[in-house]
């Protein structure tokens, strides 16, 4: 919930810098404000699973006892996530919905790379629905491109299909219309990078890179999506046309890229990255 917050926010200041007009602008604020009813249910809940009592919710919160108790009790709750859970099943405004078509894409594209996850792990839909204890109706809508959960179910899902949801999250972000906020530290943006092709190489269809596209070799396409290599502009654009994906959308991701390690004080994390071991 706190993810989708700070991209409900992103993208309310983005509409902000575009000079939106009135109404788009009171949508996402609205969208906003809502999320942030439904996290402090969520909190409180967390809280009180942890042994917090209604006394110390209370206090924290600034807010009586009896306020507390009929804000954040268990059924207002359980109403509060059903509302979160309609409203996060379709686009959040109807400015989205006018880009129903892109959308549409981007649905598809993540409902793709869903299925051949699970096609090459040998589950079916409705294992993958009992163990990530989601309805099958969801988990059918979302292979066929129809809707897109909230991402603590895909990431459900992606882990009971025995997937890692890095390599789903940006197909997540741009199949709900997300615009996340930039600049991110080094291995923040080199995670999200290589899990972006390793997510579209998922879309295609095919779980190896592949035969070269446009005189990339394969050893550098391996590299590549190992998270081993970060390759120049030229080089992610061939890759990214060959794994169906449009470059357009990958280079925000790439710039994220070359943009922390111009400004970081080392050239590379002191933790490191997993997996990586050359930049270019």
């Amino acid at each position: 919930m706190a993810q989708d917050l700070q991209a409900l926010a992103a993208e309310l200041v983005e509409a902000e810098r575009r000079d939106a007009g009135l109404e788009e602008l009171v949508e996402r604020a609205l969208a906003v404000g809502a999320e942030v009813t439904h996290y402090l249910g969520a909190a409180v809940h967390d809280a009180r699973e942890r042994g917090a009592n209604w006394s110390e919710v209370a206090r924290k919160a600034r807010v009586s006892e009896a306020t507390a108790r009929a804000k954040w009790g268990p059924q207002s709750v359980r109403r509060q996530m059903g509302v979160r859970a309609q409203r996060t099943a379709v686009p959040v405004t109807a400015v989205e919905a006018d880009r129903s078509a892109g959308a549409s894409s981007h649905r598809q594209r993540l409902g793709a790379a869903v299925s051949f996850l699970l096609r090459v792990r040998g589950r079916t839909a409705q294992e993958v629905a009992r163990e990530a204890e989601v309805s099958p109706s969801c988990v059918s809508r979302l292979l066929a491109g129809q809707r897109v959960p909230d991402w603590p179910t895909l990431y459900t899902v992606v882990v009971a299909a025995g997937g890692a949801p890095a390599e789903f999250r940006v197909l997540w972000e741009w199949a709900r219309g997300h615009r996340q906020p930039r600049r991110r530290s080094a291995a923040v943006a080199l995670t999200r990078f290589q899990g972006t092709l390793r997510g579209l190489q998922w879309a295609a269809g095919t779980a190896h890179a592949g035969p070269p596209a446009d005189g990339v070799a394969p050893d550098i396409l391996d590299a590549v999506l190992t998270g081993d290599l970060v390759p120049d502009w030229e080089t992610t654009h061939r890759i990214v046309l060959q794994l169906g994906g449009t470059p357009a959308e990958v280079r925000s991701l790439w710039e994220d890229v070359q943009y922390t390690f111009l400004i970081a004080h080392d050239f590379f994390p002191a933790q490191g990255v997993p997996g990586a071991s050359d930049l270019v």
